[in-house]
């Protein structure tokens, strides 16, 4: 069996809710259809969780929400009348009831709701309710266990389960970050032990490069877990780690297909690994707007460590040694006046980026070459250069003006055919 998820790209529009029948229907092994609010339509356009989420800021403050309230209601009414449905007016009704005095999380979940209410009357399949399934604990953390067991005893066959949302055990609605609904689909692809948890988007796959700086990049058809990963800790935008993470456990390859082309393979993740994978890197990512920082103390390198790691700084990497620190942040940012203090000497460059080739093939020797002639041949002058022993990727840090040529430079090196 199958759990497929459609996110809000997939689901934006009555030709959408079409499209993603059209794709359940294809297969009778898809068993749960996981569903996010529906998604802008055009450049410009809202997203129904944000007009939700501005509603409950309205009524929170006693101002008028009705005008910002139709605009999401009318979304629906439309999506209804052209898939011949009724009009979910009660369904509306209480959503627009409920709202003042509600929190953030419960206003945002009603998106999740109304589209899964609507599209379990599309397909005539019932709906799970997610806080029944779904269970947070008192400050707001997923209970993983108690979650998948829910999952298994309530699931009864096929059915809709609206994403991104659950409860605690005080019965308030919880939500997970943006993305949630992936969240969703996997808990249950893992708890029902399914075949894959199909990612329906509005892109080919996961990417081997930015298709903003690389446009011909095609799509990784095929990646391990631990690729994935790296990827994403690494710069690119792909799915999160905790929509990654009960299906690597469980064993459940993930499917990221193309919802306007499902005839194409998109790309599979999974978690084995052999000879028969030849090439060496599957993708190239990076992150521009990061700061290289280091410090120095003869002897101090333990201490100036332990000072950054209990700083709670946003962290890319911490390297060490005897007598001396070295950190890539995230974003320029001030760290710690202590550092400062137990340093004898500091070195700092603010506008910098990050360029990575991800891949479990990569040898070391043969990567670190290629990589390193690949950027000097682009103009490029590597500021610092890291390789885990396990070879699964190589990073080098570059001034953030170089960061698209040295992007185009990676991918021409290790992926151009």
């Amino acid at each position: 069996m199958r759990v497929c998820k459609f996110g809000g790209a997939a689901l934006r529009s009555a030709a959408a809710f079409r499209q993603a029948r059209t794709i359940w229907e294809a297969d009778a092994g898809r068993q749960v259809m996981v569903v996010s609010a529906p998604g802008k339509r055009a450049e410009g356009d809202e997203k129904i969780t944000d007009l939700l989420y501005a509603c409950q800021s309205a009524a929170a403050d006693g101002r008028g929400y009705g005008h910002l309230f139709d605009r999401a209601a009318q979304r629906f009414r439309e999506i209804a009348a052209e898939l011949g449905l009724p009009a979910p007016d009660d369904d509306l009704r209480q959503v627009y009831q409920g709202l003042p005095g509600a929190s953030p999380a419960w206003a945002a979940s009603r998106g999740e709701w109304l589209c899964g209410r609507l599209m379990s009357r599309y397909l005539e399949l019932p709906m799970i309710e997610p806080e029944r399934v779904i269970r947070f604990d008192a400050a707001g953390r997923l209970m993983a266990e108690e979650t998948l067991g829910l999952l298994r005893a309530e699931i009864p066959g096929p059915c809709v389960l609206p994403g991104f949302y659950g409860a605690d055990g005080a019965g308030a609605i919880r939500v997970f970050p943006r993305g949630g609904s992936d969240v969703t689909a996997a808990l249950a692809a893992a708890a029902l032990n399914a075949d894959a948890c199909e990612n329906w988007k509005d892109v080919a796959g996961v990417y081997a490069a930015d298709p903003r700086l690389v446009p011909d990049a095609r799509p990784v058809p095929d990646m391990t877990y631990r690729e994935l990963r790296a990827l994403s800790l690494l710069g690119a935008q792909v799915l999160c780690d905790e929509a990654v993470a009960p299906l690597r456990r469980a064993g459940v390859p993930l499917l990221v297909r193309p919802f306007n082309t499902p005839e194409a393979p998109g790309t599979r993740v999974h978690a084995g690994y052999g000879p028969e994978r030849r090439a060496s890197a599957i993708a190239v990512t990076g992150r521009a707007g990061i700061a290289l920082r280091r410090w120095e103390r003869i002897g101090g390198g333990g201490a100036l460590a332990e000072t950054a790691l209990n700083a709670g700084l946003p962290l890319d990497r911490l390297a060490a040694d005897a007598d001396a620190l070295c950190l890539t942040l995230r974003r320029p940012e001030a760290p710690p006046a202590a550092l400062d203090a137990l340093a004898d000497r500091s070195w700092r460059l603010e506008h910098a980026a990050s360029v990575s080739v991800v891949g479990e093939g990569l040898s070391r020797a043969d990567a670190a070459a290629r990589f390193t002639a690949a950027l000097s041949g682009a103009g490029l002058r590597p500021l610092s250069l890291h390789m885990p022993p396990e070879g699964l990727y190589i990073t080098a840090v570059v001034e953030e003006e170089s960061f698209p040529a040295g992007i185009r430079a990676a991918y021409d090196a290790f992926l151009r055919a």
